[in-house]
């Protein structure tokens, strides 16, 4: 047990399962959906109402409905398509990875940062795709943005990687011109 523990791969893994369980965990509580999800979820829909509305009047935010005020097209934003999964599931690849904490915390951030400022585009790209085809809408809602923002922490998490992995290489570095 000690050998497989001291396979850094494994340890990795063991630590990215901690601490997605443990957010997860914390997620599911009624506590966090009740003072965070739900509260999160309604900030997402009014800021994409305040995004767009300087450019389409019409469209109103009320509770977690975005909708158009002529009531031809709406889209609820549920607990599912408020990205909040995948920034916990991001957030635990990055701080499971080794480094230092503060660089994890830091890249944890600005990775979430990114997720939801994709899934603003996504929620109002689904506003205006529901004034359309409903087949249309469904397979953009199903398929296109649940990979869209699947590939995009892929990708947050694979460009931070690379950017331990110079920061890493530079310090050994400057420790090595130090001695």
């Amino acid at each position: 047990m000690k050998r497989l523990l001291a396979n850094p791969g494994v340890r990795y893994l063991l630590t990215f399962g901690i601490v997605a369980l443990a957010l997860f965990s914390v997620l599911a509580t009624p506590w966090a959906d009740k003072g965070f999800t739900q509260p999160f979820t309604r900030w997402l829909v009014d800021l994409s109402a305040g995004l767009v509305r300087p450019f389409d009047p019409r469209v109103l935010a009320q509770g977690d409905i975005l909708r158009f005020s002529d009531g031809r097209g709406a889209v609820q934003v549920l607990a599912g398509c408020n990205a909040v999964e995948v920034c916990a599931l991001l957030v635990a690849a990055i701080l499971a990875f080794p480094g230092r904490l503060r660089d994890g915390l830091v890249g944890a951030a600005a990775g979430v940062v990114a997720l939801q400022v994709v899934n603003l585009g996504r929620i109002v790209s689904l506003l205006y795709l529901s004034r359309g085809s409903e087949h249309l809408f469904e397979f953009f809602h199903a398929y296109v943005w649940d990979a869209m923002i699947g590939l995009e922490g892929l990708l947050v998490f694979f460009f931070w990687t690379r950017w331990q992995e110079r920061q890493g290489r530079k310090a050994a570095a400057r420790a090595e011109e130090g001695s």
